[in-house]
């Protein structure tokens, strides 16, 4: 279908070539068949579940008899199953070696990692990925309508083909969501340290210690090389015997064999101070420690920290870290079992100092890299989605989040409210500004900066009201405060940019001017504080400026100074229009401004131009059916119909309610 689209749009381009339509009716015929046929695909197969990809082969020995328990009583489809037990008995493998085994006969598989709640776990389109169904804040009211409504399509898909939905380490008492996914037409297994009567009358399979001796043997081959003597495999069976089987301390006995924990509450105590590990390692192992279950890549987790590649190989060595390959990531995941991570939280305490490396990197990663680019603005929905499992685990290692790392946490807080969580983002953001000004004061410049963050997600998140507010409150702190760092007149600057778009919008044209002008002055002072090597800052300062000057551009167009209007306008492309300023689709914002002052000057003809030039580029960066698409189609059609080119516009018309008819 998307090829098919191509086809149309070429030829629609090139009409005067014997590829192109011939005339208007027959465009029109075209499209209204391809139409249809979308209709008839969708109709037919309207949406498409895509599988996880299970981790590549991993040690496995015994549990044959829970396996076929397993197979047996998903067959028999008496709901989900409950794999239940002590941490550390190999629950969560025993699920995965069910996929590997009997996975060929589902058409879908979907094996998730418990968050914090159901909800938040499937309205994840990265996780859960469906055709068709992708969160979009003008489509949806919030993201519980969006899990609703995601509920209902899975529910569609699993009663239709077989599938089996895997929820990994879920540990919580009671989820308001968990009857709902229970429900679902479809094969479920839930790994959990609780018994299954915490939930419910629901089919539970206790996976304990290995039963056989035979079980035992191959449990120990698959972690030793080379031949087992007598003595080591009787101290092997004694160890069993004392530990009552449990498998993760045998595992850790085998390669770690100077060590010999009575229990898992004696492994989880005294773990880190039995085994030696180097400052490097303690430092790796705290920073793993608070991340979310399914691990994190390794190459996010080099780039955020300061931990060379060799300490992770050490920590595998010793049985502390384990590795799985993640064809979501492409990349290899670093994960420490949930057993080890808590005992590493409790000794190593894991706090905004000792990860404030950690933290800081992840603040730069989520900020762009030296030249600007990157980030989240750059990133689309579904690559920012990858980052929301590490955005809420470090929410929840840092529920008070420190102020002298304001910037950092800042840009998490960010993310949330790109990507539509905007309680969270409130809550957080909230928290962070209350922390700036417990630990510097009501006026100074961090306190101000979160204040305006603040703001920004009110006004994300439609308050217009309270977001007002608080843009007004932060301007208030931070022109009453002295400079803290070279980035006062920054954040200065961009305080009087939303004061400039608030008085416009309450019609004060003055005072739009005016703070537009001090938004200016204060960006240029904050240029003369970037010395060499500061690339970051001086692309950011650029971007900044940019949108400054085009702010002040449309005030004054809106007050009816075209000339003044035109001249900041060739100011734009003279300066940014060769830059990272307008690379990819930033260039769309410029180019609008530009097409407002071609149709004030009645120049119809190159406002036609650029108006399909944004709308290609709209349709490559956006997709047909988003908000900017759509835009910048009515723009065309409405600049084709000032021409009296009607029967284009026409066609442009069906196909924006086209669009707004899929939307609803």
């Amino acid at each position: 279908m998307e090829w098919q689209w191509e086809q149309l749009r070429l030829r629609r381009k090139y009409k005067n070539t014997p590829a192109g339509f011939m005339n208007k009716e027959a465009e029109r015929m075209a499209v209204r068949q391809w139409r249809e046929a979308v209709d008839r695909f969708r109709k037919s197969s309207r949406h498409w579940l895509t599988s996880s990809e299970i981790f590549s082969r991993e040690p496995f020995a015994g549990r044959e008899e829970e396996l076929a328990l397993l197979k047996s009583v998903l067959e028999e489809g008496k709901g989900p199953v409950i794999l239940y037990g002590l941490g550390g008995m190999g629950k969560s493998a025993l699920a995965r070696e069910y996929i590997r085994r009997y996975g060929k006969p589902y058409a879908h598989i979907l094996y998730l990692s418990f968050r914090t709640t159901i909800q938040n776990m499937i309205e994840d389109d990265f996780d859960v990925r469906i055709s068709n169904v992708q969160y979009n804040r003008e489509m949806y009211e919030n993201k519980r309508k969006y899990f609703r409504l995601k509920c209902e399509v899975l529910r569609e898909i699993v009663s239709k083909e077989k599938t089996l939905i895997v929820v990994d380490n879920c540990n919580v008492e009671y989820d308001r969501d968990m009857e709902r996914l229970f429900s679902l037409p479809c094969q479920v297994v839930v790994t959990t340290r609780r018994a299954p009567s915490a939930w419910g009358d629901y089919a539970g399979i206790q996976v304990g210690p290995l039963k056989t001796e035979e079980e035992w043997e191959e449990f120990v081959r698959c972690y030793t090389t080379g031949e087992i003597t007598e003595s080591r495999k009787r101290e092997f069976d004694d160890y069993r015997k004392k530990v009552d089987g449990h498998t993760l301390l045998l595992q850790h006995k085998i390669i770690n064999p100077d060590e010999d924990f009575s229990g898992l509450e004696d492994f989880q105590r005294d773990l880190f101070r039995r085994i030696p590990l180097k400052s490097e390692e303690k430092k790796a192992i705290t920073y793993l420690s608070i991340m979310p279950p399914q691990g994190i890549s390794k190459k996010l987790f080099l780039t955020i920290t300061d931990v060379k590649e060799e300490t992770l190989e050490r920590l595998k060595g010793c049985m502390l870290a384990q590795q799985a390959y993640s064809g979501s990531w492409k990349d290899e995941m670093i994960v420490l079992h949930p057993i080890i991570a808590g005992a590493a939280r409790n000794i190593f305490r894991p706090s905004a100092e000792n990860c404030r490396v950690m933290i800081r990197g992840l603040g730069s990663y989520l900020f762009g890299d030296e030249s600007g680019r990157g980030g989240i603005w750059d990133n689309t929905y579904l690559e920012n989605q990858k980052m929301e499992p590490y955005i809420f685990a470090f929410m929840e290692a840092f529920p008070k989040p420190a102020a002298w790392l304001a910037e950092a946490f800042d840009e998490m807080v960010r993310l949330l409210w790109a990507q539509g969580y905007y309680k969270e983002a409130e809550r957080y953001s909230m928290a962070l500004y209350e922390s700036a000004k417990e630990y510097y004061g009501e006026y100074h410049q961090i306190t101000g900066q979160m204040a305006m963050t603040l703001a920004a997600v009110y006004h994300n998140s439609e308050f217009y009201k309270s977001a007002e507010m608080w843009y007004k409150k932060s301007v208030d702190i931070l022109e009453k405060s002295s400079p803290f760092n070279q980035m006062y007149h920054m954040w200065l600057s961009l305080g009087y940019h939303k004061a400039a778009g608030l008085l416009w919008h309450n019609g004060d044209m003055e005072g739009a001017k005016l703070a537009i002008d001090k938004a200016l002055e204060s960006q240029i002072r904050f240029q003369e504080t970037i010395q060499k090597g500061q690339e970051r800052l001086a692309a950011k300062s650029r971007r900044d400026q940019a949108y400054m000057l085009l702010e002040k551009g449309r005030i004054l167009l809106a007050d009816r100074e075209l000339g003044e209007a035109e001249k900041i306008c060739r100011q734009l492309f003279q300066t940014y229009g060769d830059t990272e300023v307008m690379a990819k689709f930033r260039i769309n914002q410029f180019m609008d401004f530009y097409i407002k002052i071609l149709l004030e000057k009645k120049d119809y003809e190159k406002a036609e131009i650029c108006a399909k030039d944004n709308m290609e580029r709209a349709l490559l960066y956006r997709g047909e059916e988003w908000k900017d698409t759509i835009v910048s189609r009515k723009c065309l059609a409405d600049i084709l119909i000032l021409e009296g080119k009607m029967d284009e516009a026409k066609l442009l018309y069906d196909e924006i309610m086209g669009a707004e008819d899929e939307d609803e």
